[in-house]
Formats: C-alpha cells, sequence, structure tokens
C-alpha cells in the first residue's frame, strides 16, 4: 500500500499479482473502514483523489459513502422525470408566469441532451457543452438558466437521488463557459458628445417634471439610471453631504460594495428642491409615490432631442454610433470630459461612475480616501455642464 498525497488516507495498493486499485481508509462511527476506489487502469490518480475527497466528506457528515451509494442506486432517475418532479414539489407556490419560465428555458435548452441522462450520472462538462451555444448568444438567458439548474441539483442530492454536488456550480462551470474571466461585450450607449453637454444639459434645466430633475441629477452625479430612479432620503447625509449607495438595493447593479457620491452645491440644491414637495421615500419618485421608471427618464431625453430635430438641427448623436443619445452614455459624456478637458486621474474617474477596478478591500479603501478628492472633479463637471470655466 502506497500512499499518493493530497487526500489523507488514499492509497494505491499493488497486489502479486501486478494489478492495481485504489483504496480510501477512515473513521466512521469509531471504527476503521476500508473503501475501494476501483482498479487503477480505469480510474485515474485524479479521478481517485476526487471521489476519496467527495467520501471524506460524507464521513465527515456522519454518512456511510457506501450505504448512500446504494441508496442512490435505488432511487435512479433520468433528468427529464426530475425536472417532473422537482416543478410538482418545489414550484407549487411560484407564479404561474415564472414556473412556465423555467419549464420552457429546461424544455428548450437542457432536456433534449440529458433528458434521458441518469441524474446521479451527469458531470460538470456535460452542463457546460449543452449551455455553450446559449452561454455565447444569449448570456443573461445562460445565467438563469444555470441557477436553475443548480438548484435543482442541490435539491435532487438533498433528496438522495444524487450523491455528487450539483454539477451545474459556477464554480465549476467557469473554466469551461468563461475561461478568460470575460463576460459579455459591453454594449456601448449612445452618448452626448462631451462638447455638446452643456447645450443638452441647459435644455434639460428648462424642462419642468421631476423626471427632468432626476435625470439633471443623474448626470452630475454620472451614477446609473436604477441608482437615481431607487434613491432613498435615509441614503443621504446632509451634513458631511455624501449619498452612499448600499449594494444590493433595488436598482443598483453594485452585488458587494457601497458606492458613495460626494454632493456639490447643484446637487445640494436639487435634493433640497425635491425635499420641500417631499410626497414618498424615493428622492425622485413617480406619480403615485413609488419608483420613478426607467422609460419615463428616457422620455425626457428623447424629448430633448426631438425638440432640436423640429427646429432643424441634428439633435444629440453618439460620435461612434450615430444613434440618439440615452440616459446611461451620459456616463461616458463625463468620461470623456474627464480625459479630454481635465488633468483629474482616469482612476478617479472610474471609481466616480462606480467601476469596479481591485479587489473590494482595495475598492473600499479608495472609497474611503478619494471621496473628498472626488469631489471638486464632480464640482467642475457641474460648472462645466452649466456653461462655467474648467
Amino acid at each position: 500500500m502506497h500512499p499518493v498525497g493530497v487526500v489523507d488516507g488514499l492509497y494505491l495498493v499493488i497486489y502479486e499479482t501486478g494489478s492495481r486499485s485504489w483504496l480510501f481508509r477512515a473513521m466512521l462511527n469509531g471504527r476503521r473502514r476500508h473503501f475501494g476506489l476501483g482498479s487503477a487502469r480505469f480510474v485515474t490518480l485524479a479521478e481517485a483523489r476526487e471521489k476519496a475527497k467527495a467520501w471524506k466528506k460524507l464521513i465527515a457528515e456522519g454518512i456511510d459513502p457506501i450505504a448512500s451509494k446504494k441508496a442512490v442506486e435505488e432511487r435512479r432517475i433520468n433528468f427529464a422525470d426530475a425536472v417532473d418532479l422537482f416543478s410538482e414539489l418545489e414550484l407549487q407556490d411560484v407564479k404561474e408566469k415564472e414556473r412556465k419560465a423555467w419549464r420552457s428555458s429546461l424544455n428548450t435548452h437542457i432536456i433534449p441532451w440529458l433528458g434521458k441522462r441518469d441524474v446521479n450520472t451527469i458531470t460538470s462538462l456535460q452542463v457546460a457543452e449543452v449551455m455553450k451555444p446559449l452561454w455565447i448568444e444569449k448570456r443573461e438567458m445562460a445565467k438563469k438558466l444555470r441557477i436553475r439548474l443548480d438548484k435543482i441539483f442541490v435539491w435532487l442530492k438533498a433528496k438522495g437521488y444524487r450523491t455528487d454536488d450539483s454539477p451545474a456550480k459556477w464554480a465549476d462551470l467557469k473554466p469551461i463557459l468563461n475561461p478568460l474571466g470575460r463576460d459579455k461585450v459591453t454594449q456601448h450607449r449612445p452618448a452626448v458628445p462631451f462638447v455638446q453637454a452643456p447645450t443638452w444639459f441647459s435644455l434639460l434645466r428648462q424642462k419642468e417634471p421631476i423626471s427632468a430633475r432626476a435625470l439633471e441629477f443623474l448626470c452630475l452625479t454620472a451614477v446609473r439610471s436604477g441608482d437615481v430612479r431607487f434613491l432613498t432620503w435615509k441614503e443621504i447625509d446632509f451634513d458631511s453631504e455624501v449619498w452612499t449607495i448600499p449594494p444590493n438595493r433595488e436598482g443598483t447593479k453594485l452585488k458587494t460594495r457601497h458606492h458613495t457620491v460626494p454632493l456639490t452645491a447643484p446637487m445640494m440644491k436639487l435634493l433640497r428642491d425635491a425635499e420641500d414637495i417631499r410626497f414618498s421615500d424615493y428622492v425622485f419618485p413617480g406619480v403615485n409615490g413609488g419608483p420613478m421608471s426607467d422609460s419615463t427618464i428616457s422620455k425626457i431625453m428623447r424629448e430633448i432631442h426631438n425638440d432640436e430635430v423640429n427646429l432643424g438641427r441634428s439633435g444629440f448623436l453618439d460620435q461612434q454610433t450615430g444613434k440618439r443619445a440615452v440616459p446611461h452614455g451620459l456616463r461616458s459624456t463625463f468620461r470623456d470630459w474627464v480625459a479630454e478637458l481635465t488633468d483629474y486621474p482616469g482612476e478617479l474617474a472610474e471609481i466616480a461612475i462606480a467601476h469596479k477596478q481591485g479587489s473590494d478591500t482595495e475598492l473600499a479603501y479608495k472609497r474611503m480616501s478619494q471621496v473628498e478628492k472626488r469631489r471638486p472633479m464632480m464640482a467642475d463637471w457641474g460648472e462645466y455642464l452649466r456653461g462655467g470655466s474648467n
């Protein structure tokens, strides 16, 4: 018996006949147990180590791997039947629309290829191969589908239909689906050319609806539309003149980190004016007091463009695509202004628009230490938009 390392208790057994096999030794319920992992002719060292790791985990939980394996063998089920069973037992209280979305995505993209396979034999490689086309063509749909698959496989293991962990875990699929860590190419959002920004901003300030004030605040802060639309009063610190967007709050794309925005004089005026007519927890609410819709803000921007076109002018078109500028593109307008007309570091601008650079720890330090450095930059941006000198 020769220990092979990495996993304590895993041995290569060499018999007098020359045959070789893998053996895993461990204590289970106070007794030394020997578990055969198969012939070395058919099971590789990597496979033996993975199996030993899985069995060691089961043993640590007080589960007999052999008994568990036998129990699974007695409960064999293919993936198509498993989806039916999961839907029947676990999606009872889910809205009909969502339940149909689950079934439709699985029936279209997974079941034709994995439906007849025993759920206990499905691997991460098989899941990844099936999902590859969708990952390339419809990334967001693929992400939703992976989460649904993961929930099903976790449930199957909990119910005894599967011995191994879910083959749809992102940690296992990422090296295959996203080997270079690249997500879908970021779509360029049509932006107001920075040289036209003061003209555009002047026309915006002539608009009266509260949605125009929301768009004005969005432009001054260079944040995303959802961050402004779902902004609540409790996020504003009037004393320190700082707005803190918490992670995972509705409307934000920040998942694990907060974002601080230094509030300049024009921003504070917008907030004070909004406070004078406050009737909702939201700073820029919709007509019923709830969050303002994205289309409401977009409508104001579309009106400004159309007003110019109706006067025989070109309006506000993106220089790269020639398309009409949209609210999200204002972040690019700000970024171009920083690069072309100021000496502020590009990194400072990236922090201002909440682009992730570095680890969460590094970002937390930068946000804390550079919020005051960003304040004059944002003040200069506001002055530029109002037609002042840079």
